[in-house]
């Protein structure tokens, strides 16, 4: 296992994410920590390799899989396949915070739509 500095956010332009394990037997390679800002979004996009599974800390936001839009509360957890079209749209004024389960994960494998 590679050992990751926990304290490094990756920004982007309205959410930050940063991991917090990578490489679990070659299943889920990585963890991260996810907050999207208030009004801020994750743009749709889809992975030609990697199946996510997301779990939901605090805050509801919308999810998008696949052009159906539905809600995701604390608690929640959902399994995007590979191929997917998917992303979230944190409505309200609070940060949305998730954790984000990556399986076959490799580098690069983001396709933004």
């Amino acid at each position: 296992m590679q050992k990751i500095n926990h304290n490094n956010w990756i920004k982007g332009k309205s959410y930050q994410k940063r991991i917090l394990i990578e490489e679990l037997k070659e299943k889920i390679n990585i963890i991260e920590d996810v907050i999207v800002v208030p009004k801020g979004e994750i743009p749709c996009h889809s992975h030609d390799f990697t199946d996510e599974l997301f779990y939901i800390i605090n805050n509801s936001a919308i999810m998008i899989v696949n052009n159906e839009e539905f809600e995701v509360n604390p608690g929640d957890m959902i399994y995007v396949s590979k191929n997917e079209n998917h992303g979230f749209r944190n409505e309200s004024d609070k940060e949305f915070k998730m954790i984000v389960f990556k399986i076959n994960f490799q580098k690069g494998d983001s396709l933004l739509s």
